[in-house]
């Protein structure tokens, strides 16, 4: 098994060709979390995949984390965040990693995951794969033997007595042209056990006894099938999935399809469909950063503050109306003078004596860019989130942009670290957290009050 760091060390590769191309096919068949954004001409190449680099026999990990098996090779791919501390980690350091990609997930809104903080104390880790089967083996168990899943499957079937309503245009077709007068195509609802939801459940079960080397972890699948024993077996993919309709009751079932859709998503099958000897399951660290902040600011800042994630309404040129901006996070106070904020996250691991240069880590282009949006959105308030480089957290920095017309108006950046790792206090981050933004949110509004009574 291989142990990666994002733009860490090189590490050898057992078959250079064979992986390189399962992650070229996985790239050009989107099996994997999907990234919003326009591709480049590069990106479409069918000789292109953005996961790792390649040379002779080693392999690099570039900014995507999760893991890729294929075959008997186990590739893990952790966050560079981590990098310089955990050289050649141990299980305890593993599961300390673990532990955080999972507290991102939980606030991450298009990624959901079968877990909670506590699953992970029980479970004795030896490698990622492993771990993802169990959360999702426990989840399955759960629902299906508290919660049985019987409900009204579409059927459609030639029948003497009509039952529910005639197929008139599958009628012609397949009975009264070959003079079958008497076998009327119905459509009709049955109230059945043996439905889609379980079929495509029983399917991702069959897939994990597959892989899963664990006999715990095995014992709860055979469960689950077990419990299905009267559904029929059958292939699903994706598309199954996105053809069902649920009933809020059953909300336990919705997240479970998602663990579903995340087993069928990012797989390349082998002859056997019942083997999944490629699997992957692959995460963009920038995303994840964005992602995790935005939905941590809605859960514990939504009463004071509008979060709106993506915001895309505003295009830089009115004529013609081209270069669309999307903000990753735009702040709106709720109570008082409508307060905006633009957040952009920067999920870059900043020098440690960055305090020590002018521009304090900050690129210029990412300043560009920023001024460029106030501008356009008429938002004097920037900030520039990056994730913490060590356990003390540096104060922010401020810079002043005095506009060139009539200098009435002053955009102030704020680069601020965030407590998004922990390596000795990890119980306390979210509450490390939580103070950190309050008193950046704070500061932001006190300036501007200030501004407004010096004025």
């Amino acid at each position: 098994m291989a142990l990666l760091f994002e733009y860490g060390k090189w590490e050898s590769t057992k078959n250079k060709s064979a992986l390189n191309q399962m992650l070229k096919d996985i790239w050009m068949q989107r099996l994997f979390v999907a990234i919003d954004s326009e591709l480049t001409e590069d990106q479409i190449d069918n000789h292109y995949q953005p996961f790792l680099q390649f040379d002779d026999y080693q392999i690099r990990a570039n900014n995507f984390v999760g893991f890729i098996q294929n075959g008997d090779e186990i590739i893990e791919i952790y966050p560079k965040v981590f990098r310089e501390h955990f050289q050649n980690p141990s299980e305890s350091e593993k599961m300390l990693m673990l532990r955080h990609i999972f507290y991102w997930f939980s606030y991450c809104r298009k990624w959901n995951f079968p877990f909670s903080q506590a699953s992970l104390d029980t479970f004795d880790i030896e490698d990622f794969p492993e771990l993802i089967i169990n959360l999702i083996a426990n989840q399955f168990l759960e629902i299906v033997s508290k919660q049985p899943l019987t409900m009204y499957q579409q059927q459609e079937e030639a029948l003497v007595t009509p039952r529910g309503s005639i197929n008139f245009k599958r009628y012609i077709a397949k009975s009264l042209s070959y003079g079958n007068y008497q076998a009327i195509e119905c459509n009709y609802e049955q109230f059945l056990f043996d439905n889609t939801v379980n079929r495509v459940i029983k399917y991702c079960t069959r897939l994990l006894m597959k892989q899963t080397k664990f006999s715990e972890n095995l014992r709860m699948l055979q469960e689950v099938v077990f419990i299905l024993d009267e559904v029929e077996d059958l292939y699903c993919t994706n598309t199954d999935i996105d053809k069902i309709s649920l009933n809020t009751f059953f909300d336990n079932y919705s997240k479970l399809l998602h663990s579903c859709k995340l087993i069928l998503s990012q797989q390349l099958y082998s002859n056997n469909p019942y083997e999944l000897s490629q699997w992957c399951l692959l995460f963009p660290m920038e995303y994840i950063f964005e992602d995790f902040l935005a939905g941590f600011l809605e859960n514990k800042f939504s009463k004071d503050w509008n979060v709106e994630y993506q915001k895309s309404d505003e295009y830089l040129s009115n004529v013609p109306k081209v270069f669309n901006m999307q903000h990753d996070i735009f702040l709106t106070s709720r109570h008082g003078e409508k307060r905006k904020i633009i957040v952009d996250t920067k999920y870059k691991l900043r020098q440690a004596n960055f305090k020590t240069d002018p521009k304090k880590g900050v690129s210029q282009t990412d300043l560009y860019q920023m001024v460029s949006y106030a501008l356009k959105r008429g938002c004097t308030d920037i900030l520039l989130v990056y994730p913490n480089i060590s356990a003390n957290i540096n104060p922010p920095d401020k810079f002043e942009i005095i506009s060139g017309f009539s200098g009435a108006d002053t955009i102030i950046i704020r680069a601020i670290e965030i407590p998004f790792s922990s390596l000795t206090d990890f119980p306390g981050l979210e509450a490390k957290l939580f103070d950190v933004l309050e008193r950046n949110l704070t500061s932001i509004h006190d300036d501007s009050f200030n501004n407004k009574t010096d004025s």
